[in-house]
């Protein structure tokens, strides 16, 4: 996949087939429509052209907004390269760039800088100042244009729920890594370094990994416990999932940690991508250690249970 900044021209193929949008996740919305590209791409013998921008649109427009991403740039650049996109196309999104009307869009980037022959967008996909450009815009103007245009329609994507990226991070935030998954078409994750804790986990026996978060931007889902797994050494370690200021313990500071079953080593230094499949209970304050060991065992209990179900449908 070459990448390439919106101050240069593509060159001239012989077939562009484009689209357009953030694509924040890849979810199961943006994978249907992406392969769609690439698809018409090679069926034409052209290239497809993934046109995003960068930093996000609501990052330049509401600065003091609390927006947080479901992907770091680095992870959505590699999840898209295993698309098999020829051109991923990025646009500096500045506030002068936000006034840019739809048909100017069209115009100045989709026919003049890229000589598209074909958009393929989302039913629910909007662009240009104010929004105003969407599939029934282009629908309205189709004589006009110097391409084609296909619209990707809900009920391929998905006939039981609405899917997009608005609505994953509200139920990653609720805490609902079920619906989530289930919309992104794969276990939400997220990487960091592992760093040395306090120790009290150990004592418990149940010490945990604690991790700092490498993207300062990655959304976190909601304070509490849920079953999850990461890799060690290329080898799978199911776990629980700690979020939260530890109550119990008068935490000051918001953590990630995991307790991985089976691992007895220290793995301080190393990096860590942990995946999220269930949520188990809200973190709340005990009276003391004992009771808190006493409920860790509880949650272990339900966090295998959760793992059964797992590998049973795997």
């Amino acid at each position: 996949m070459k990448i390439i900044r919106d101050s240069s021209f593509i060159e001239n193929h012989r077939y562009n087939v484009c689209t357009v949008g953030y694509f924040d996740g890849i979810h199961l919305g943006h994978k249907k429509i992406i392969e769609r590209l690439v698809s018409d791409a090679k069926k034409n013998n052209g290239k497809s052209i993934l046109v995003s921008f960068w930093p996000h649109p609501r990052k330049v427009l509401y600065p003091n907004d609390n927006f947080d991403f479901i992907q770091s740039s680095d992870d959505k650049f590699k999840s898209l390269q295993k698309f098999g996109i020829d051109i991923l196309y990025l646009i500096e999104f500045t506030k002068e760039f936000s006034k840019v009307t739809a048909d100017d869009f069209i115009d100045q980037i989709l026919e003049k800088k890229l000589k598209i022959n074909k958009l393929i967008i989302g039913y629910n996909h909007h662009f240009g100042f104010r929004r105003e450009g969407n599939f029934k815009y282009l629908a309205c103007k189709e004589d006009e244009l110097s391409f084609k245009i296909e619209e990707v329609k809900r009920k391929e994507i998905s006939e039981n729920f609405k899917i997009s990226s608005s609505e994953i991070r509200n139920k990653i935030k609720e805490g609902d890594i079920s619906s989530a998954n289930q919309m992104l078409g794969y276990k939400y994750n997220i990487s960091g370094k592992v760093v040395k804790g306090d120790g009290i986990g150990k004592k418990l026996e149940f010490p945990t990994a604690n991790i700092e978060v490498r993207d300062d931007g990655k959304l976190l889902p909601r304070d509490g416990v849920y079953a999850g797994f990461t890799y060690v050494s290329d080898k799978k370690y199911y776990g629980m999932i700690n979020i939260g200021f530890r109550p119990t313990l008068n935490g000051s500071e918001r953590r990630l940690e995991m307790n991985l079953f089976d691992y007895g080593s220290e793995i301080y230094g190393e990096s860590m991508e942990i995946s999220f499949i269930k949520r188990i209970r809200d973190e709340k304050r005990f009276r003391n250690l004992k009771e808190l060991s006493k409920q860790l065992r509880v949650d272990k209990i339900e966090t295998l249970k959760i793992i059964e179900n797992e590998e049973v449908r795997n």
